[in-house]
């Protein structure tokens, strides 16, 4: 495993928000010194594209990223399109994140019998389309952006193995473990090698669902609701909480109470079934010197970038910076 202590340091967020809210978080990822600020497709919401855009041009430096878009949902040559259209209005600022998104490829019947087969061929198409190559019986961009980097946002072996070949990093999901980050960045890194890569061309990013506040029991108060949220959509985290004390029965028993909860109450009831011990096993919540020096370790489990994702505001966004500056003078730039 390549061990890297130092990551890049990033901001997530889900288009849940409203879109001056994301703008408003865009603008203090900028001030912290962030690298990228990551836009969550959650199909329903706001359009990202529209997102992205608003971002861009609220900012100047920082980087938009898709993370992620499912191209089962929004064919890859649309995407290159958007995609060329935002790098000639604002410039190379731009990273494109694949991945099936289950919830909304699920409702709306479009995920391929193939998943794996399907992402790679996703990045294929698209990846030809942006360096001004056809694809998909000889289509072509009119002026196709310089060269964007693809990253796979998925957490199972065959995809990780796959983009290994096709991708230029990956994103984890949120809730794990730093063990079993540290087995997906062992796998990448085999792949990694039998492509005839280098790791230095490849980067490992995960979402950690993250809260800051002077107070720790405020900090946990304020991702309680996004740890209750992942919990109730994802129909097992315990494969990611490898290495860990929880059990999967726990995990299960618990994810049974949110779901009985939020039925009847809603989310905030559902979130509080929570203890302070699960919200600190699946976020990182406390202070910003705390947060950032648990987000920072990371790095040895073998990620290259961490995206602080979900919880933040610009007050949280531009204190985690400044912890992260202290601790770094040089913050990632991308």
């Amino acid at each position: 495993m390549t061990v890297r202590s130092v990551p890049s340091f990033d901001v997530g967020l889900d288009n849940a928000r409203t879109v001056e809210e994301i703008v408003s978080v865009a603008r203090a990822a900028e001030r912290g010194g962030f690298g990228t600020i990551w836009i969550a497709e959650q199909h329903f919401y706001r359009g990202v594209f529209t997102i992205a855009a608003a971002a861009a041009e609220a900012t100047s430096s920082v980087r938009i990223g898709f993370g992620v878009l499912s191209p089962f949902i929004r064919h890859p040559a649309s995407v290159a399109m958007e995609l060329s259209s935002l790098t000639e209005r604002y410039g190379d600022r731009f990273a494109l994140g694949y991945g099936v998104a289950h919830g909304g490829s699920s409702r709306l019947g479009t995920i391929p019998a193939n998943q794996v087969t399907g992402l790679r061929d996703a990045a294929t198409a698209t990846r030809a389309l942006l360096r001004g190559d056809t694809a998909y019986n000889g289509a072509r961009l009119s002026s196709p952006p310089p060269p964007t980097p693809i990253y796979l946002g998925s957490m199972g072996p065959q995809s990780l193995r796959m983009s290994a070949a096709h991708y230029d990093g990956a994103l984890l999901g949120v809730m794990c473990s730093p063990t079993f980050i540290a087995s997906r960045a062992d796998l990448i890194d085999a792949a990694l090698a039998k492509a005839g890569r280098s790791r230095e061309d490849y980067s490992l990013g995960a979402l950690v669902l993250t809260a800051v506040a002077d107070d720790p029991a405020d900090a946990r108060d304020r991702v309680r609701r996004s740890v209750a949220y992942y919990l109730a959509e994802i129909p097992d985290v315990s494969p990611r909480l490898v290495g860990t004390d929880i059990s999967r029965d726990d995990l299960l028993s618990v994810r049974a109470q949110i779901l009985e909860a939020k039925a009847t109450d809603g989310l905030e009831a559902a979130a509080a079934v929570l203890t302070d011990d699960l919200v600190d096993l699946l976020a990182v919540a406390g202070t910003p010197d705390d947060v950032a020096g648990r987000l920072s370790r990371l790095g040895d489990a073998g990620l290259d970038r961490v995206a602080a994702h979900h919880a933040l505001d610009p007050d949280a966004v531009l204190a985690l910076g400044a912890a992260f500056a202290d601790r770094s003078p040089a913050m990632a730039n991308g």
